[in-house]
């Protein structure tokens, strides 16, 4: 394990360092009494040569088993706080991976599938958990365990103590000679376990479309693949495994019989007793047991390495977009495009999405943006919203690039409504205020009020629960009848959480793509009121959605090639956006 990945399980253990020296303690207290019960082991089996009474015998056969109980219960309180302890220091990294991911920026995401966020933030963290719990604590116990044992065998009987040592110095050697060994086939075995996840992923999300063009067997295919890939990297590992734990089992079983050997020939020299020996015996028994119990868990020992790198790596990377500090002016907002280009981190050949972009949206004006699909209008927005950031140029927003403002005040100053609106697990009222339920969270009356304006009023009057209802992701409840929301009301939901907010800057990839007429006619007067007095970019794909546009953007390939007023650019014979009115068709149809 390099040092960075030491640096993980340092900064997880660190913050417990309290709780760790108590928990070393208690590991001392049951390291010392299967010795001492030992060392009864010993006294009786020499009382019983010696032809000791039986009274004598039956005290030291009840302590023997009292010790034997108490240590039981020992060992099943240090397991349960070695758990404990390893889940405190685990879940905060937890927490912090899964903050980190759901805040990440658009280009952390396209660059990772779902499957392999999955197995790092959950996958990688449960082996590091298990390493610590289960990995750890018992490394630590041994350890103690076999310097106690050579401590006391050396002072009760130090013929015994050299084949002691040589053969627990030979059992730490080829524990760390073997300690990184199946490092690389755990690694594959859980890339391959992403993959799985991934591919998984992919077709569930996309379970309609896969059902209705038939493509379930090539999904099943992929996904058998993966498996067959997985069994054959898990038999691998297995193989390794086995061969280190055989290794380490040896070295045990070669330690006992040298102490007895050295024991028999001690003995024949009349330089030790019977009891000498099963005490020597005995005291190597003691490490062989969790030594054999260890090595079932050595996936977890010899994973972590390759699951504490993962991490450490997603930790060090961070958010690709700065956090600023700065705030935006108050009032009515402009936007800026100030030579922007942007080029994504996989564009083939360095391609670029926009080319030297300049723009200049006044404040409160609404901005339609048009073009063939490809020509650069979810780039110009994705800009805007600070989910990627411009590879050269500026983003400016009231005149403050939006790199150097704050993150939570540049969300609630600038709203979107995406086309593909995402529903919540909870109620009406957490879906509608994004589980703002905190002292400064919006009230009933405002979220009815955004609701109504929305166009959403009669749809939630008939809502037996009301703002109770209860909603999945896939907009269907308990309460809701005929299969849930429909795309339109999960659309004009979307409108009611934006009108909520009430920000300055409006961004909408417009929503009435897909929708049937009557549907089209609420959107569109839902997003009327939402843009009134407010700056907006809307990415057209219907040209009765420019209509509220006072300006129209038209974009090729990655290029700004025509811009103005939508009243002049429409009385220009010339002009793009006039040849797309003539000819009556969709803005996306624009060339």
């Amino acid at each position: 394990m390099s040092r960075s990945h030491w640096k993980v399980l340092v900064s997880l253990i660190a913050p417990h360092r309290r709780a760790f020296v108590g928990h070393g303690l208690l590991m001392a207290v049951a390291t010392a009494l299967p010795i001492a019960a030992s060392f009864l082991m010993a006294t009786f089996v020499g009382r019983v040569i010696a032809g000791a009474p039986v009274s004598e015998l039956v005290v030291l056969a009840l302590s023997f088993a009292g010790l034997g109980l108490v240590s039981s219960v020992l060992v099943v309180i240090v397991t349960w706080q070695s758990a404990v302890l390893a889940w405190r220091l685990t879940n905060g990294l937890r927490h912090e991976l899964a903050g980190l991911v759901l805040n990440a920026d658009l280009s952390f995401h396209r660059d990772r599938t779902p499957g392999e966020l999955l197995t790092r933030c959950d996958g990688d963290v449960t082996a590091l958990t298990s390493f610590l719990a289960a990995v750890v604590a018992r490394i630590a116990g041994i350890v103690m365990l076999a310097i106690a044992c050579i401590v006391v065998v050396a002072f009760a009987e130090p013929v015994l103590a050299w084949p002691m040592v040589a053969g627990f110095l030979l059992l730490g050697w080829q524990g760390w000679r073997t300690r990184d060994v199946t490092t690389t086939p755990v690694t594959i075995e859980r890339t391959i376990d992403a993959e799985m996840n991934s591919i998984i992923e992919q077709y569930v999300a996309g379970a309609e479309d896969v059902a209705s063009l038939g493509a379930a067997a090539h999904g099943l295919g992929r996904f058998g693949d993966a498996a067959r890939r997985l069994v054959d990297a898990m038999s691998a590992r297995t193989r390794v495994e086995m061969r280190v734990n055989g290794s380490l089992r040896a070295v045990i079983l070669l330690t006992q019989m040298a102490v007895l050997a050295v024991g028999v020939l001690a003995y024949r020299r009349n330089s030790i007793d019977i009891a000498g020996i099963v005490l020597g015996y005995r005291l190597v028994d003691i490490v062989r047991t969790p030594v054999e119990r260890l090595t079932w868990r050595l996936m977890e020992a010899q994973g972590v390495s390759g699951a504490a790198r993962r991490v450490a790596e997603l930790l060090e990377e961070g958010r690709r977009i700065d956090l600023g500090t700065r705030t935006l002016p108050p009032g009515p907002l402009d936007l800026e495009f100030r030579g922007v280009s942007l080029v994504y981190d996989d564009a083939s050949s360095g391609e670029a999405a926009l080319h030297h972009l300049d723009l200049h949206l006044d404040a409160g004006r609404v901005l339609g943006l048009v073009g063939r699909s490809g020509s650069g209008k979810t780039s110009a927005v994705r800009l805007a919203l600070r989910l990627v950031n411009a590879t050269t140029g500026t983003v400016c927003i009231g005149g403050v690039d939006v790199a150097l403002v704050e993150e939570q005040h540049f969300r609630r100053r600038v709203s979107a409504i995406p086309q593909d609106v995402q529903l919540f697990p909870g109620t009406v009222r957490e879906n509608v205020s994004m589980f703002d339920d905190g002292p400064c969270g919006a009230t009933d009356v405002e979220i009815l009020e955004a609701l109504t304006a929305a166009g959403l009023g009669p749809w939630l009057a008939d809502l037996p629960a009301g703002l109770e209802t209860q909603l999945s992701s896939d907009g269907r409840g308990e309460d809701i009848d005929k299969g849930g929301l429909s795309a339109g009301e999960a659309q004009l939901l979307a409108i009611a959480r934006a009108l909520l907010r009430s920000p300055d800057v409006v961004v909408l990839d417009e929503a009435t793509a897909r929708v049937d007429p009557d549907t089209q006619a609420a959107i569109s007067a839902a997003v009327a009121r939402l843009v009134q007095g407010r700056t907006a970019v809307v990415i057209a794909h219907r040209l009765e959605t420019l209509d509220i546009c006072d300006d129209i953007a038209v974009l090729a390939d990655g290029e700004l090639v025509e811009f103005g007023s939508r009243r002049w650019l429409a009385r220009q014979p010339s002009s793009r956006y006039a040849h797309l009115r003539s000819m009556g068709s969709e803005a996306e149809e624009l060339t």
